[in-house]
């Protein structure tokens, strides 16, 4: 058995439509996902990663929250060679602190944090040009940051989740991860 993980909340962000998102002190939890989030809802229009459903099919939305490493986004701007990245600019809900390899999280594994909210962890957030768009939008006199952001933030971008349990999530509270084999103890 694995032993628990312990982390903090750095940062929460609620994104209305595009990047980059508002930061906020608190969020509102609700079985749907962030009140006032693009991801916001209970199912989602098929993508790419839902194959074989064809493309707009209505799913369960298992993309409701996406979860970062203060960690790994220091990781990634030093490897782009920026000053910092922040987890508004990459479409980021909650930034987290203190959880070594949190991006290497396994599927099913559970976020606990200390006012009650419970989010699964369903996988990896592939980084993809939309999220390097938004931190080319950042430093505009980088030209090369939307292509190179996919490649740099791979192992590295967070996770996407759906919610267990709804309430409320505040900057600076703490949070435990409990490894997808260890949920049952």
């Amino acid at each position: 058995m694995a032993k628990d993980m312990k982390g903090q909340v750095e940062a929460l962000v609620i994104t209305p439509e595009w990047m980059p998102g508002n930061p906020v002190d608190e969020v509102q939890v609700t079985w749907e996902g962030l009140v006032g989030d693009k991801h916001y809802g209970l199912t989602m229009k098929a993508g790419s990663s839902q194959k074989p459903y064809p493309k707009g099919t209505e799913v369960r939305n298992v993309r409701q929250i996406s979860i970062v490493s203060a960690e790994e986004l220091n990781e990634i701007a030093e490897a782009m060679q920026l000053p910092v990245v922040k987890p508004a600019w990459v479409g980021a809900n909650v930034m987290l602190s203190g959880i070594e390899g949190l991006t290497q999280l396994p599927p099913g594994s559970r976020l606990y944090f200390e006012n009650g909210v419970g989010i699964v962890i369903e996988g990896e957030n592939m980084p993809c040009t939309t999220a390097g768009g938004s931190l080319q939008k950042q430093y505009p006199d980088r030209i090369d940051i939307t292509s190179a952001f996919p490649k740099k933030a791979i192992g590295k971008r967070g996770l996407v989740g759906w919610v267990e349990r709804p309430g409320t999530i505040r900057k600076g509270e703490n949070v435990l991860v409990r490894l997808a084999q260890d949920v049952r103890n």
